[in-house]
């Protein structure tokens, strides 16, 4: 089930906000508590003092008391003056009889008949008499309580008034984000311009600039596609027009040799165009890959020799001899199909250029810090001016022999990038032919 941001911030905003105010409610009451109880514990030894000034020398005779009329001291409030002999000389109406508190001075805390008490107690400085006036707890209790109700008697009405100012902060907020999202959605499908970043808020920047990033992969793969597709329909269309008129040419035979010689080229032609589409099958693999999809350790030296085995055959039918030199070890990390494509490539090129009679040599050679692959053959070469263009994909050099499809150096070039690795072309042994050297980023023993 899909979330709504929009609940989601006013459900936050909404549980913070009443969180702080139910907080700052509990501080106050907590500190009108504090603050009444010390309000009132000084009306205590207030009192307590005023009652002590009214005895002079004389005191009334023992046992007599003082009940206040009616509309006297508060009855939350009650007092008593003992004498020192522990002799009641006057208390409240609603004072018992017995001592309020057992200190002779400073406050305490009695239970009367169920109730709370908090007492003073006042003793003259010389020990004639003790007053101690108390106060029921109740009476600090109820007036916390009406502090404290007066603070949350504002949330009945400042609620409401909040989720809806919080929910048109909210949607005020939101618009850039449905603005983005409603320009998205008025894009056509083929419009892949970058959206305008400095325009949207900064907590939006990111995901703007992430379907930037999107629509220029998409923009780069769409292009890809294009041209590999107008290239690949292009560079068909050759073969399979030689095929025809190879199949024409064998219908119109008059002969048994003219008729083998033009079977013997349509499957000349026929490997032509199955060669072209493996190539432009395996680029079509490789151009959308960002990374390896499945790197591991390897030894370069046992991939190249799998390779020279598996070319071997069209290296004979050409009398081109394959030699290898390479360590026992020499490891790098990468993907084992996409390194033996790149050799068979490598392979493949130099087999093909080299004249008859000469030799590709293939070594491995460990460096600091990285394993150098070189392939070498003693063909025409390319030239220098050439170099840069030969990695084009279809671009064949003028002049030369070969049933390349001018695709190998391509694909080469997409391995390197993917392993991280970097090459160059150069000259062969004497100047003579091409030498291709990578450099893979080398893995320890």
């Amino acid at each position: 089930m899909r979330t709504s941001l929009r609940r989601r911030l006013m459900w936050l905003l909404s549980s913070a906000v009443l969180s702080a105010w139910l907080a700052t409610a509990w501080f106050s009451y907590s500190d009108a508590r504090a603050q009444i109880g010390t309000m009132l514990d000084g009306q205590l030894r207030l009192s307590a003092q005023l009652i002590a000034q009214q005895f002079g020398p004389e005191m009334a005779p023992a046992g007599a008391t003082s009940v206040p009329p009616q509309g006297g001291p508060d009855a939350r409030m009650a007092y008593q003056v003992w004498d020192g002999q522990a002799r009641l000389r006057q208390r409240s109406a609603n004072s018992p009889r017995t001592r309020l508190s057992t200190a002779d001075q400073g406050f305490s805390e009695i239970n009367i008949d169920g109730q709370r008490w908090r007492v003073y107690s006042h003793a003259a400085p010389d020990g004639r008499f003790v007053v101690q006036v108390a106060e029921r707890r109740a009476l600090r209790d109820e007036l916390a309580q009406s502090v404290a109700n007066h603070l949350m008697h504002p949330l009945a009405v400042a609620v409401p008034v909040l989720g809806l100012l919080i929910w048109l902060s909210v949607t005020a907020g939101l618009l850039p984000l449905g603005a983005l999202a409603s320009q998205v959605q008025r894009r056509a499908p083929d419009n892949l311009a970058p959206l305008p970043e400095p325009a949207v808020p900064r907590e939006v920047a990111p995901l703007v600039h992430a379907l930037n990033a999107l629509f220029e992969r998409l923009r780069t793969s769409f292009e890809q596609e294009r041209r590999f597709t107008a290239d690949a329909a292009h560079e068909l269309r050759t073969p399979l027009a030689a095929l025809k008129t190879q199949a024409q040419v064998a219908q119109a035979a008059t002969s048994q040799q003219a008729l083998r010689h033009a079977l013997n080229q349509i499957v000349a032609g026929a490997d032509r165009a199955t060669h072209l589409l493996e190539q432009l099958l395996m680029l079509a693999r490789l151009d959308p890959q960002a990374s390896l999809p499945a790197a591991e350790s390897l030894s370069l030296p046992q991939l190249a020799a799998a390779s020279i085995a598996q070319l071997a055959p069209m290296a004979a039918d050409k009398d081109v001899d394959l030699a290898q030199e390479s360590p026992d070890a020499a490891m790098v990390r990468g993907d084992a199909a996409l390194l033996s494509v790149l050799l068979r490539n490598l392979l493949d090129n130099a087999i093909r250029y080299a004249p008859a009679g000469t030799e590709v040599e293939l070594s491995v050679a460990r460096a600091p810090g990285e394993v150098v692959l070189c392939v070498s053959d003693q063909g025409p070469g390319i030239a220098e001016h050439e170099r840069q263009r030969v990695l084009e994909r279809f671009y064949r050099i003028d002049g030369v022999s070969g049933e390349g499809s001018g695709l190998g150096l391509s694909i080469v070039q997409r391995i390197v990038e993917l392993h991280g690795a970097t090459w160059r072309l150069g000259e062969g042994k004497g100047g003579k032919g091409l030498r291709v050297e990578v450099a893979f980023p080398a893995l320890e023993t």
